[in-house]
């Protein structure tokens, strides 16, 4: 009995051993199928990402189309699948939105080249213009030069200034200034076209500029004989000395403007090299420099209808090698008006010379050294070619450019008697020149000035290079 119980017990433990041994057994299977199904899942997973954000797959994504879209569907994991289905949906935006970045940004980097092809392109053509510019402007380099307003500065061999609204005109009251910045040391002048130029006159009654006006600024400590312009002077121009080598590496331009009335401006700057242009450089001491055998002098603010008090400056002519004679004559139709002696009351159209008229109780006189009535061949030849005086003036005012009126100055020296009055034949009649040396003329005002009286001068000169053997005439 006891060996029986004993025998049962045994196998009981045997059984329980066994099934100890099975549950582990199945314990570890079951670990091990959940662990491949983990490992399987994490593969897919990855597989997923891989296909989804790798860089080719997002172009075949862009410009796949329904394709790709199959293929994200295949790869989405089912719907029950907690991680599975927001990450599939947030990968399938992320790959939309950087295909659509990306094709933007290939565009941009298109534009970009494009857009650096042609600056360079520009940029070497302005170059090679800006070379040719300041000994010739051409039509390329007046394309290639940029315009610039207020508050702006250059370094450019030429360059423009214009005013804000500049084609259309302006209103504002202002200060517009304009820096030139010359780093050629060779640079000895700038030269300044008044290509337009409209801005309000001077006062009616003492002839400076109160309102509207151009103020230049150098660091040389003698300016260029005017301080100040204003005025309607579209198509003169100015030269003023600068010198980089001294310290005078910039020029300021200052406009002035008010409401008072509409304005506009187009200034073309000229940095003029010495040496590389000899030629285009203006004699030391003229404000302008006339390069032709004959043109036009006008006074500054002709258009407007009167001049500017205060100036006393040179008008230079480049003498031609056959040159021997200059002559000077009020341009055909044109008014006249340099304040005299007589004042308001002379007539119309009669001119006066000398000293004692244009030099006395007013200092408003137009300077021409030499001048003089040309007698003419005609009359050297109907004296025999004897010796003839001929008298000459240097002051010329009145309302009419006359050599007569020199004629008539010197009759009246002749009789001491220079104060007496004049016969007013004395109409508007050419004047010689045969000063040798540079040709200059000078324009000189006083303190005052007044409207429809003070109208300034159009003139015409011509270098002559003929009729020069006059030896027969006494000065």
């Amino acid at each position: 009995m006891f060996s029986r119980s004993r025998r049962l017990s045994t196998e009981a433990l045997n059984m329980i051993r066994i099934n100890k041994f099975t549950l582990v057994l199945v314990m570890v299977c079951s670990c091990c199928v959940t662990s491949i199904k983990l490992d399987e899942l994490k593969n897919d997973k990855n597989l997923l990402y891989q296909n989804l954000f790798k860089p080719d797959q997002l172009a075949k994504t862009v410009g796949g189309g329904s394709s790709a879209a199959s293929s994200r569907a295949a790869s989405r994991p089912a719907s029950g699948d907690r991680d599975g289905a927001p990450m599939a949906k947030h990968a399938v935006n992320k790959s939309s939105a950087d295909g659509e970045e990306t094709s933007k940004t290939r565009a941009v980097q298109a534009d970009a080249q494009s857009s650096a092809l042609k600056t360079t392109i520009s940029e070497k053509r302005v170059e090679k213009c800006k070379e040719k510019c300041p000994a010739n402007i051409k039509e390329c380099c007046r394309n290639a030069i940029a315009e610039k307003s207020c508050h702006n500065a250059t370094d450019d061999p030429v360059s423009y200034f214009v005013n804000p609204s500049y084609p259309n005109e302006d209103w504002d009251s202002s200060f517009c200034d304009f820096r030139v910045d010359i780093k050629n040391r060779n640079v000895c002048q700038l030269r300044l076209d008044l290509e337009e130029f409209s801005l309000r006159g001077p006062h009616k009654y003492l002839g400076s500029c109160r309102q509207d006006r151009l103020i230049i600024s150098t660091t040389l400590p003698n300016g260029i004989g005017i301080t100040e312009l204003c005025g309607n002077n579209t198509g003169q121009h100015l030269y003023f000395p600068v010198d980089p080598k001294a310290g005078g590496s910039s020029v300021a331009l200052m406009m002035m403007t008010s409401q008072s009335s509409r304005y506009s401006w187009k200034v073309r700057i000229t940095q003029i090299d010495c040496l590389a242009d000899p030629q285009a450089v203006a004699p030391t001491g003229c404000l302008q420099y006339h390069t032709s055998l004959s043109g036009t002098i006008q006074s500054f603010n002709y258009a407007g209808g009167m001049y500017q008090s205060g100036l006393d400056y040179a008008v230079c002519i480049k003498r031609s090698v056959n040159t021997c004679r200059v002559e000077f004559q009020q341009v055909p139709g044109s008014t006249f008006g340099i304040n005299s002696m007589e004042g308001p009351s002379l007539e119309e159209g009669i001119g006066r010379a000398g000293e004692v008229s244009c030099d006395l109780v007013t200092h408003d006189y137009l300077h021409i050294p030499g001048g003089m009535l040309d007698i003419g061949e005609e009359i050297l030849a109907a004296t025999g070619n004897v010796e003839v005086y001929t008298p000459t003036a240097e002051k010329f005012c009145g309302r009419s450019l006359s050599g007569l009126a020199i004629q008539e100055f010197a009759e009246k020296i002749k009789v001491n008697d220079p104060l007496g009055a004049q016969d007013n034949n004395t109409i508007a009649t050419p004047v010689t020149s045969y000063a040798s040396g540079p040709i200059i003329v000078r324009f000189h005002t006083d303190s005052v000035t007044v409207r429809e009286r003070d109208i300034g001068f159009s003139i015409a000169y011509q270098q002559l290079g003929t009729g020069c053997n006059k030896n027969k005439i006494r000065r």
